[in-house]
């Protein structure tokens, strides 16, 4: 992994993690935004 990978994954990481805490919705269950930035972050990381 390269740093510039690892500085993706890193801030994709940041974002779902930002978004889970900032969400109503995903305090219940996951939202559509959630799975999105769920699936970037995973994409990230390859």
């Amino acid at each position: 992994m390269t740093t510039k990978t690892a500085t993706n994954a890193e801030a994709a990481y940041k974002i779902w993690l930002g978004h889970t805490i900032q969400c109503a919705a995903c305090r219940t269950t996951p939202c559509v935004t959630a799975l999105r930035l769920g699936r970037a972050w995973r994409e990230a990381r390859r």
